[in-house]
């Protein structure tokens, strides 16, 4: 698509036409157009024909001027009125081409019928003054190019031919009506202008759009890897602590719970030195999964923690809530039978969880976030040292004194 829009954007001024796939995008979304200018503009031209009556009356007399003004009010007048009632709304450039054209074709004719029945001082004005109809409608009506050489071939066979089945030349007289008839066909430049810069303007503005889009695609993905642990896919610790300030406010707000889930992966250490790195980080991402697919389907939100831990937290879970999802995630990952080498034979791999959760009233009392993640890895020292592979509960205080270390105290703890 770039290379579609630089290639129309470098075209030569005589290819109006873009590359296929935009040129069938710019009819598509040129297709149809406001009305209301065109009618307005056609207004003011029944108006001008109308007051042109004046001018009429004065060159035809009060006899002779019953022509004109029939022709003017009860050919033309009604002519235009249709055509405007036609544009209501949105119409199809189609329409709008047909409006026009029908309308200045008839005033076409109607000013040449009149050059043919005035006073032959006044029927030059007339002839120049029907030549001046086509430019005055190519001016007012903003059409694609392909229905302005429609429409101009139109008007310049109609004024062509009536020129010559009136008799309006006369011997050796061909002179004006040819120099005037120029006139019709400066439509076909306008027409084109106007087309060319509508396209141009189209190009720069699509663009203009897909720079935005890509722009806006590469900050999101930016967006997702400053947020996101690049060897589980979990969130990472950077976004997990934005996100359960948030959550612990809104809990605070909303008079909800908040349950809070802090997990290690038992003997990793020996694994991994059995097992090989590489084992080490399938091992992770298979736990991770399981994670994701246990707090995930209780709407809340996993992250890589630091090394082979991982927490959570549950918007909604009271401490039972939480120690549940907790023995969900321990069967999860017991479930995935994954072989733990650096252990007695048949060993598998395991985790152990430590389960936390308070009301959103607490927050009042001193209760932070962090003191939810303290308790919760008190909670998880406390699995360790009660033998790993299970599940411990704790509630927190405000305040928790024991700091939670970087990679968690009860990393492979006894």
């Amino acid at each position: 698509m770039h290379a579609s829009i630089e290639a129309g954007l470098r075209r030569p001024w005589y290819r109006l036409r873009l590359p296929p796939v935009l040129e069938a995008q710019y009819r598509a979304e040129t297709a149809r157009g406001s009305g209301f200018t065109v009618q307005t503009w056609l207004a003011v031209f029944a108006l001008f024909n109308v007051l042109s009556l004046v001018m009429d009356h004065d060159v035809f007399g009060p006899d002779a001027f019953r022509v004109p003004l029939w022709l003017t009010m009860g050919v033309f007048c009604p002519v235009a009125i249709l055509a405007i009632l036609s544009l209501r709304g949105r119409p199809t450039m189609l329409r709008m081409t047909a409006a026009a054209s029908a309308t200045g074709l008839v005033d076409t004719a109607i000013v040449l019928n009149s050059a043919r029945l005035a006073p032959p001082a006044h029927t030059d004005s007339y002839v120049v003054l029907a030549a001046f109809v086509p430019l005055v409608v190519g001016l007012i009506a903003p059409l694609p190019f392909r229905h302005v050489v429609g429409y101009c071939t139109a008007s310049l066979a109609l004024y062509a031919g009536l020129i010559l089945a009136f008799d309006l030349a006369g011997p050796g007289q061909t002179g004006l009506p040819l120099l005037v008839s120029g006139l019709i066909i400066v439509p076909l430049k306008l027409g084109y202008s106007r087309e060319w810069e509508a396209k141009n303007l189209f190009l720069l503005s699509l663009r203009e759009k897909l720079q935005a889009e890509a722009l806006a695609r590469a900050n999101a993905r930016l967006t997702i890897l400053s947020e996101t642990d690049s060897l589980t896919a979990l969130a990472n610790r950077r976004h997990f602590s934005d996100c359960i300030e948030r959550a612990w406010q809104a809990s605070a707000e909303e008079g909800g719970w908040l349950g809070v889930l802090l997990l290690d992966i038992d003997h990793f250490k020996p694994f991994n030195d059995t097992a090989g790195h590489p084992a080490g980080d399938g091992a992770l991402i298979a736990v991770a999964g399981a994670l994701a697919a246990a707090i995930e389907s209780r709407g809340g939100l996993a992250a890589r923690y630091g090394g082979e831990e991982f927490v959570a937290f549950l918007p909604g879970a009271d401490l039972a809530g939480a120690v549940e999802a907790g023995e969900a995630v321990r069967a999860a990952v017991a479930r995935l039978a994954l072989p733990h080498p650096g252990l007695s034979k048949g060993a598998h791999l395991a985790v152990s969880v430590g389960a936390t959760a308070a009301h959103g009233a607490t927050r009042a009392f001193g209760v932070t976030a962090d003191d939810l993640l303290k308790a919760a890895d008190l909670a998880l020292y406390a699995a360790k040292a009660g033998g790993r592979d299970r599940v411990e509960a704790l509630a927190p205080a405000a305040n928790t004194n024991r700091p939670l270390a970087e990679g968690s105290a009860a990393s492979d703890a006894p």
